[in-house]
């Protein structure tokens, strides 16, 4: 039985009595958002938080065992703070919350995504490096009344990318193009439950459409697989064959792979963070057994105990 610890800073406050906290991490919602619940009162005392923090403060959340160790779960920014049911909640977010900034209205003219981005994170006052797989150049790309949070949601719209901040980098990537850690599940040990569907290829026939937007404002469309299939639709960013090409066939290879669909339930032990891959082993059918991209993660902490669910995305091996 190992015992439960934890460690939340918020601005100059250290949490005591904790109800729980929930954290969603995840390489398609852009942000990652943490969520702490307090009691209304700690030892028969009202606690007045709101007095002790405020929007913007720095938040650290290290949670973990004290037999195998604490590690940081989450660091960001206040958001917001609220009073639920007598509860006091805390909402947070990571870096991205510095990105809600407005911008200059602008219209820039043949801009590759890569100076784009370097244009937001200067209108956002600087302070990151930029790690982009893309090369595309945009003929006309405008900022009306915008943040550069709403830029980046733009972008990973039309393109599809897994957009996060890494240390003090911006990474824009195809979806699972950078892999990080394997960590290796075996249902018979570290799973404790699961809600999974295993579905083979030829179950998921899919065709999807991509539309973009030529320069005389004309929309274009390309199809890619086989013909009857259900169909998807997306967006791209730039109306090149080849960019169009790239999206179409990095949306099919996250629809159709021999899989499992759904999730897994584990402890806090292993640490996992969207991008990672997920290593699955079932000792009772080892055709199932594989390697998936980690698309996102759910960390909740309370007194009942330390779960996460981890939300697999496309096969990777």
């Amino acid at each position: 039985m190992f015992t439960m610890r934890y460690d939340i800073r918020v601005g100059n406050y250290r949490v005591g009595m904790l109800e729980k906290v929930e954290i969603n991490r995840s390489v398609e919602l852009l942000a990652d958002t943490a969520t702490i619940t307090l009691p209304a009162a700690e030892y028969n005392t009202a606690l007045d938080v709101e007095s002790k923090i405020k929007r913007g403060d720095k938040v650290t959340i290290t949670l973990g065992y004290e037999e195998t160790g604490m590690v940081e779960e989450f660091a960001g920014w206040v958001q917001r703070i609220g009073t639920d049911n007598g509860a006091i909640t805390i909402e947070c977010e990571d870096d991205l919350f510095k990105f809600r900034i407005g911008l200059k209205d602008q219209q820039k003219t043949d801009i590759t995504l890569e100076d784009l981005l370097k244009l937001v994170v200067k209108g956002i006052g600087g302070g990151y490096k930029i790690d982009c797989s893309y090369s595309w150049t945009y003929e006309k790309f405008t900022i009306n009344s915008a943040t550069g949070f709403d830029v980046l949601k733009k972008v990973q719209e039309e393109s599809g990318a897994d957009i996060y901040i890494q240390g003090d980098t911006l990474h824009v990537h195809p979806p699972g193009q950078t892999v990080g850690k394997d960590i290796i599940y075996d249902f018979a040990q570290n799973v404790q439950s699961c809600n999974l569907n295993y579905r083979r290829a030829d179950e998921r026939k899919v065709q999807v459409v991509v539309k973009a937007v030529t320069p005389d404002g004309k929309v274009k469309e390309r199809h890619y697989g086989p013909t009857g299939a259900d169909k998807v639709e997306v967006k791209c960013a730039t109306s090149d064959d080849a960019s169009m090409k790239l999206r179409g066939e990095s949306e099919r290879k996250r629809l159709t792979f021999d899989g499992y669909d759904g999730s897994i339930t584990t402890w806090l032990v292993p640490f996992v963070i969207p991008g990672d891959s997920a290593n699955l082993h079932d000792a009772d059918y080892d055709y199932k057994d594989g390697r998936y991209f980690v698309r996102a993660v759910k960390t909740e902490f309370s007194s009942s105990g330390g779960t996460r669910e981890v939300e697999l995305g496309f096969r990777l091996t």
